[in-house]
């Protein structure tokens, strides 16, 4: 062996060595768990955004023996492409696919439409809102809009204490707000599509629906999270024809409370469209009654007179 041999063998055994090494063993599983994790993350993702259920998958897994509660569950979490025509829905019947599979197609296709068609309605409507004044409006049709004129409360009330003498302090006596005449001048239909939207100045200038220096509370609003919807009881009788709303009570146990109870609000959600635009909807639709949009900020309750906050009344009817 000469000279030069020896240290070339020396450098080959010192890499077998550092190879059998066992920090070098560990970096090398760590590295190809990356590797294959790499792999199959990029597999799956590849997959989620090439894979299209149609009717024909379906009934590729439907003829494999899946079961029908499993095809159901891909189809309901799978992006998906049917064709749902009468024609088609009797040629898959046909060919042996369950009614149940046929019917969680349909469902899918119906929803694909509905979110499609809410999206281009909510597009429409804030075009068609983007030219309008600061204010809150009804969305009677995906362009076209009403907007709500602020009523003024005409009085205030208290009750007589009669029944809180006869309970010994028990009962409360009621603090309330009142707006004249039975029902509002704007009157919407029943709908589970009832919709409003909110337009905040920009600028933060201007108001919604308050003039001058009034309710300057109402100047700074910027969401229609600052806004509570109350609904009224409706009073029509010969003797008096108004909408009231309880704004306080006292209790001589209970002591004084301020403020419109929760019976009286009723929740809605939001969906900012754009600065300063937003839509207001209902998880459940309206039930037919006297409504009123109210800023939080301000107190529908007054001392002896009637109360200086505005109320953006409408009524919802059958």
């Amino acid at each position: 062996m000469t000279e030069q041999s020896i240290p070339h063998q020396n450098a080959k055994t010192q890499t077998l060595n550092f190879m059998k090494h066992p920090r070098f063993t560990r970096k090398l599983k760590s590295f190809f768990t990356i590797a294959v994790l790499f792999l199959i993350t990029s597999s799956a993702s590849a997959q989620n955004k090439t894979e299209l259920l149609t009717n024909q998958s379906v009934m590729a897994l439907s003829k494999a023996g899946l079961d029908k509660s499993l095809i159901i569950t891909t189809i309901n979490n799978t992006e998906s492409k049917f064709d749902v025509s009468a024609t088609t829905l009797i040629a898959l019947k046909k060919q042996g696919l369950s009614n149940e599979i046929i019917s969680a197609m349909v469902e899918k296709s119906a929803n694909k439409k509905t979110i499609v068609t809410s999206q281009q309605t909510t597009s429409h409507a804030a075009a068609a809102l983007s030219s309008l004044e600061p204010g809150i409006y009804y969305a009677e049709s995906a362009t076209k809009q009403v907007q709500l004129e602020p009523s003024v409360f005409t009085s205030s009330k208290t009750g007589s204490g009669i029944g809180a003498a006869l309970s010994y302090g028990i009962a409360k006596v009621k603090s309330k707000a009142v707006l004249s005449g039975p029902t509002a001048n704007l009157k919407f239909p029943q709908s589970a599509a009832n919709s409003f939207y909110f337009i905040f100045p920009k600028n933060g200038g201007g108001n919604i629906g308050n003039e001058g220096n009034q309710n300057l509370w109402i100047s700074s609003a910027t969401s229609p999270n600052e806004f509570v919807l109350i609904k009224f009881k409706s009073i029509n009788t010969s003797k008096q024809k108004a909408r009231e709303v309880v704004t306080g009570s006292y209790g001589t146990y209970s002591g004084f409370s301020n403020g419109i109870p929760d019976d009286n609000k009723v929740a809605f959600r939001s969906e900012k469209l754009s600065s300063g635009l937003y839509r207001i909807y209902f998880e459940s639709p309206l039930a037919p009654g006297e409504y009123a949009f109210l800023h939080a900020g301000g107190s529908a309750s007054s001392a002896g007179g009637a109360p200086a906050q505005k109320a953006f009344d409408f009524s919802i009817t059958n």
